[in-house]
């Protein structure tokens, strides 16, 4: 399941938000809002800035000093590098294995319900006897809380370290 790298992260700050409910002055610091995302993604940066010097090689395009110049283009840059990783493993693991595998994009659950969702029940092996619910977390997009700066920075990034495959999958996002 593939999911815009840029709802992705804010839905991790949101997650974030969730799991400090309680706090009051963190909650406070990092308000739900484009700019609490934009303060918490500062102190996630500054945070991690001295952790850098331990990432490993990113696959055989690409290291550490890659994502250095990152760093200061990308709010939680390193929220986006975690997420190309974690695809670039899946595919990995599958190809290596020879897994049976289907590719789904979470918004076509939105956009493409019952297409989407006859896909997986066949893959599956599956008949599909009911509609089912109408599928309600596509109608949430965040691209807002990015610049058209931030945006290429993070075409570019995904673009270094993201396989050939897994780049394939994750264009359609900048298109």
């Amino acid at each position: 399941l593939v999911r815009d790298p840029f709802d992705n992260v804010v839905s991790r700050f949101h997650l974030k938000r969730n799991q400090k409910q309680g706090n009051a002055t963190w909650l406070a610091a990092y308000p739900n809002s484009i700019e609490g995302f934009r303060n918490f993604c500062a102190y996630v940066n500054t945070r991690l800035h001295s952790a850098e010097e331990n990432f490993p090689v990113v696959g055989e395009k690409s290291n550490a000093n890659v994502l250095v110049k990152y760093r200061e283009k990308i709010p939680c840059y390193s929220d986006f590098v975690r997420y190309v990783l974690w695809h670039n493993h899946a595919i990995e693991t599958i190809d290596e294995l020879g897994l049976d595998h289907l590719t789904l994009h979470y918004e076509d659950y939105g956009s493409n319900h019952r297409e989407t969702t006859v896909e997986l029940f066949q893959f599956l092996g599956l008949s599909l006897e009911t509609e089912g619910e109408k599928f309600h977390g596509s109608e949430r997009y965040y691209r807002d809380y990015f610049t058209s700066d931030d945006i290429q920075a993070v075409q570019e990034l995904l673009r270094d370290i993201a396989s050939n495959e897994n780049w394939n999958l994750l264009r359609r996002y900048f298109d």
